[in-house]
Parts: structure tokens; C-alpha cells; sequence
């Protein structure tokens, strides 16, 4: 049987357990029972609880907000700081880079990396120092991955070999949905397959990919790494600052 107390639909008989004024327990109570003042009763009381749960959500979120608020003012000084001296680092790591990197370049060339790392003869430190790079595209890559699409496509035979080779070029090749543009890091991982394909429409494609780049050199960075001895246990201690 059901009945409707207050627009809430009740079947009976129903089990309650509860820290209420009534004096309940854990047996089935029949709800028909109960007079129309305890029906009330109880029908403000599930008010009461419902009411003080969204205060206490309300509140929690007031209590984080603060929190947040307060984290930010307590650390925002010393991070800016920080960085000052961060920036000041890295300018005079270029600058006293800067005659390691003109011997380079009379030795073996002029070096259009974006990056120079330096190592000790026994591996136990290293400093890279470069630019992040952001890559974009001029629009004649297309021709590029035309070709490495033709050249998957020569591949789909019955052998299955072939057949994974394909399939990993097209993933390789896919463009990115935000940019519409090849992915740079996974053309770099393709442009490794030269040797393993040794195909000139495939080479040709690449070039044309490569030669469509248009590099453009943003923030500074140093990172590197160094072991370290703690408590005589060695350990590695890297590092990377950007600014």
C-alpha cells in the first residue's frame, strides 16, 4: 500500500533507523501509525537535516575560497622573487655560454639548435641551456603529408608487417584537432623511419613537412642534473628553470 505524506510517497510497512526525537529502532515501523503530529514532526526534521547539509556545502565552499585566497598571499611575493633572481640566473649562464657556443660554431659549423648541452668526461654533471620553441606550419605541408599518405597506402598488402608499418604512419601523421596542423614531436619520431623505409616519396614527403616549419624561439631555460651524495647514498639531482 502507498501513501502520499506531503507530496513524498510512502510504502508501507518500511524499515527506519534514526537518531531522531522518536523513539525509533532498527524494526519495521508502520508509518499509518503514527499520528498526524509526529508525521509533521518528522516531515520537518528531513527539512531541517536537508537544509543544514546544503548550509554545510555552502559553508565548505566559503571555507575554500578563503583557503585558496590565502595561499595565494601568503607565496605570490616570494615566487616573483624568485623568479627575478631565476631570470637573472639564466641571462649570465647565456652570457658566459655565449664564447663556448662561437668555438663551437667555428669547429663544426654554424649550429642552428635551439639548445647546447655540455657533460663532464665522467657523467656526473650536465647543463643544457636553449630556447622552448613553439612550431607552426606555412601551409605547404600538406603536399608533404600527401606523399607519406601515398606512400602508407603502398603498404597496406596482405602482409601484416606492412600492414602495422601503415597503420603507425597514418597515427604518426594524424593532425592536431585543435590546430589542424601535424603534430612536430611526431614527425620527428617519423622522420626516423627514413632508413628502416628508404623510400624517396617518403623522404620527399618529410622534407617538404620540415622545410613548411616555422620555428619560433620564445622563453630562455637552463636544465641539467648533477650527482649528489646524501646520508654517502649517490643520488641524481636534476633541475630546469624557465624564464
Amino acid at each position: 500500500m502507498c501513501k502520499n505524506i506531503n507530496n513524498i510517497q510512502v510504502v508501507n510497512p518500511i524499515t527506519i533507523t534514526s537518531n531522531s526525537n522518536f523513539k525509533m529502532s532498527t524494526e519495521t515501523l508502520d508509518l499509518t501509525k503514527l499520528s498526524a503530529a509526529d508525521k509533521a514532526a518528522l516531515m520537518k526534521q528531513l527539512a531541517d537535516e536537508q537544509k543544514a547539509e546544503k548550509e554545510r556545502v555552502k559553508n565548505d565552499r566559503k571555507a575554500y575560497k578563503q583557503l585558496t585566497q590565502e595561499f595565494v598571499t601568503r607565496n605570490i611575493d616570494s615566487l616573483v622573487k624568485h623568479n627575478g633572481i631565476t631570470e637573472a640566473l639564466i641571462s649570465d649562464l647565456f652570457a658566459d655560454f655565449n664564447p663556448v657556443k662561437e668555438l663551437k660554431e667555428d669547429i663544426y659549423g654554424n649550429d642552428p639548435q635551439d639548445s647546447h648541452t655540455c657533460t663532464l668526461p665522467d657523467g656526473s654533471a650536465s647543463i643544457t641551456i636553449g630556447h622552448n620553441v613553439t612550431i607552426k606550419f606555412d601551409g605547404t605541408e600538406s603536399a608533404g603529408l600527401e606523399k607519406i599518405k601515398q606512400y602508407a597506402k603502398s603498404l597496406e598488402t596482405d602482409d601484416p608487417r606492412s600492414q602495422k608499418q601503415a597503420k603507425m604512419i597514418n597515427l604518426l601523421i594524424k593532425l592536431n584537432p585543435k590546430t589542424q596542423q601535424p603534430n612536430p614531436s611526431k614527425i620527428i619520431e617519423l622522420s626516423k623511419l627514413r632508413d628502416d623505409f628508404n623510400s624517396e616519396l617518403f623522404d620527399d614527403g618529410l622534407d617538404i613537412i620540415f622545410n613548411a616549419q616555422i620555428r619560433t624561439q620564445n622563453s630562455m631555460y637552463v636544465s641539467g642534473w648533477k650527482f649528489i651524495e646524501t646520508d654517502s647514498v649517490p643520488k641524481k639531482l636534476t633541475f630546469r628553470f624557465s624564464v
